[in-house]
């Protein structure tokens, strides 16, 4: 890990202005590419640690919390979602709750009485990046990650 975030940071270069890309060495890249081995205690063959490489998108990592935008005709929907709660903003302000299993399910309470988008059910793409959702109302709105939440 420390070998990667040393060539992370060995990628930029702020001396000049310019932000110019260095090849790494060799002698870095020989050194990550060696897996160290574990004795066993019982006396048995010695193993290998496995890793499992970070997630290569962290927006498929975070789940479906975050904001999100839609456009339905000329009107922007946006929804933000997090720790269970869910707010909706168009031409109504709606807030309520969602729940993230078999699907995301999304129940909202509009402050001016619409229904249009007040129960929903919701299917993330494998990607991360875009969420659809089928409202009870009969509107359906394809929702593009804008934002993440933050911790």
């Amino acid at each position: 890990m420390a070998a990667a975030c040393a060539l992370a940071l060995s990628g930029c270069s702020s001396d000049s202005g310019d932000q110019a890309k260095t090849q790494p060495t060799q002698s870095a890249t020989s050194s990550t590419t060696q897996p160290k081995t574990t004795s066993s205690p019982s006396g048995t063959a010695p193993t290998t640690p496995s890793s499992t490489p970070p997630p290569s998108d962290t927006a498929s990592s975070q789940g479906v919390a975050g904001v999100w935008l839609a456009m339905h005709g000329a009107t922007k929907v946006q929804l933000v979602l997090g720790k269970g709660k869910a707010a909706l903003t168009t031409t109504s302000l709606c807030g309520g709750g969602y729940t993230d299993n078999d699907g995301v399910g999304i129940t909202l309470t509009c402050m001016d009485g619409n229904k249009d988008r007040t129960v929903g059910h919701g299917v993330l793409a494998s990607d991360g990046k875009t969420l659809t959702v089928e409202w009870n109302g009969g509107i359906t709105d394809t929702f593009t990650r804008t934002g993440l939440p933050s911790s």
